[in-house]
């Protein structure tokens, strides 16, 4: 099938959706206030790009390579993080060596021992993401090569856009690419600070909250990711049900704003709907 799994139209969907709103904002917004608009609600909405873009990485979405690499350049657009440099800093190194604080590309541990603070942590890791990939990628020049396309490409669409109309790039791709690739950096501070442990039951934290799985497409049962990191992201819940018992409850988290929030809401409508159902 040119789609691996079916449900992944749901996010191939999104991105594609999102890739053209970029797209009509950048060439036919009528006025600079509506672009502003625009880039600042849409920095939110490509956050969950971020997670998409992780899982693609993880478990492509297409059979030929040609349709992933155009995915790749609408989600590098999107989010700052271009086509294999999830490969190459996460997949390749940061799941090799997440248990071991002196090798892993995403490491929360100071020089001295000491925890970094989540400030820290995001400058730190965001700000290396493309050399420490590069890196990485020196074990295997494949994936190093397509990285290394995949940013002129993606640079050269920049250049192109800017010398179009610059502001509208400045808004809509340039910023939002800068400031979500700190904010993933800052997403997964979350997942391991503070743990060091060469347990994989105890090396992560997990989120079970439904709505935040949803839109982050499981993103949460982070213990599962680790231990199957090539399972797709729609059979992590099965996962999950398998291994629970061997996760400690301290090393579950509660989702951040407003995801508990829309959660209650909708199991309040759900039970005022079976009430009104027996009525």
């Amino acid at each position: 099938m040119f789609v691996r799994k079916k449900i992944d139209y749901y996010p191939i969907t999104i991105i594609v959706l999102i890739f053209a709103l970029d797209l009509l904002v950048f060439f036919f917004s009528p006025s600079w206030l509506l672009t502003l608009f625009y880039g600042f609600i849409s920095i939110y909405i490509k956050g969950f790009t971020c997670s998409l873009n992780h899982h693609h990485q993880h478990y492509k979405f297409f059979s030929k390579q040609w349709a992933n690499r155009v995915i790749e350049f609408m989600m590098g657009l999107q989010t700052g993080i271009v086509g294999e440099l999830w490969v190459l800093h996460h997949t390749l190194g940061h799941h090799q060596n997440y248990l071991d604080q002196s090798k892993d590309e995403s490491g929360w541990k100071k020089d001295n021992g000491e925890t970094m603070n989540v400030v820290e942590y995001t400058i730190n890791v965001g700000s290396t993401a493309y050399a420490r990939g590069l890196r990485v990628g020196k074990k295997y020049p494949r994936e190093q090569k397509r990285l290394i396309q995949n940013i002129i490409v993606t640079l050269g669409a920049i250049a192109l856009f800017a010398w179009i109309n610059w502001y509208n790039a400045l808004i809509v791709f340039i910023l939002p690419m800068l400031i979500l690739l700190y904010a993933t950096a800052f997403d997964t501070y979350k997942h391991h600070a503070g743990l060091d442990t060469n347990d994989p039951y105890q090396a992560t934290y997990n989120v079970i909250d439904p709505t935040y799985n949803w839109f982050t497409c499981n993103l949460g049962y982070h213990t599962a990711h680790h231990l199957q990191y090539g399972k797709h992201w729609a059979e992590l819940p099965q996962l999950h049900e398998k291994i629970k018992d061997q996760i400690p409850q301290e090393f579950y988290r509660e989702a951040g704003f407003p995801f508990p929030q829309i959660t209650k809401l909708t199991t309040k409508i759900s039970l005022l709907s079976k009430s009104w159902e027996r009525c």
